[in-house]
């Protein structure tokens, strides 16, 4: 008999936004029950980074696009000036978690002009403790605002 285990628990939400425009996304956890989550001690991460390329020599890195975390040193913000570093490692902020299991991501008009438009991947991450968990994932597609 085949036995599996998938520790993948990662839900996929694609998101479409619009460049130039203030980002903000409500995110509401529940445990297995439908109780809310007291998120008080969570810290959630979120990047959005370029799709691979993939070519006869195998795959190349993801670009950091944007980043709840993202450090000048790390060798995915290579591609960026370090004025894109400083605007977009600020670029998405989580407000604080709630007891109602509410948390919201924004990311201000200002740092959503400095994205490209274009299709993207991104992910979500919680951490509690020392355990780090992806919690959503998918598409990240920026769509070109004509009056900025």
């Amino acid at each position: 008999m085949a036995s599996k285990v998938n520790l993948d628990v990662a839900e996929r939400l694609d998101i479409t936004c619009k460049r130039g425009d203030t980002f903000s996304l409500a995110l509401t956890l529940n445990d297995s029950s439908g109780t809310a989550i007291d998120l008080t001690e969570y810290e959630f991460l979120m990047d959005v980074k370029t799709n691979p390329i993939r070519s006869r020599t195998g795959v190349s890195e993801r670009e950091v696009i944007a980043s709840s975390s993202l450090s000048s040193s790390t060798s995915d913000a290579k591609a960026l000036s370090e004025e894109q570093k400083s605007k977009l490692s600020k670029g998405f902020v989580f407000s604080d978690g709630t007891t109602s299991g509410v948390v919201t991501v924004t990311a201000s008009a200002d740092v959503m002009k400095e994205i490209p438009v274009g299709s993207f991947a991104y992910d979500i991450q919680q951490k509690v403790s020392d355990v780090v968990t992806t919690i959503l994932r998918g598409s990240f597609s920026v769509n070109e605002d004509i009056s900025r």
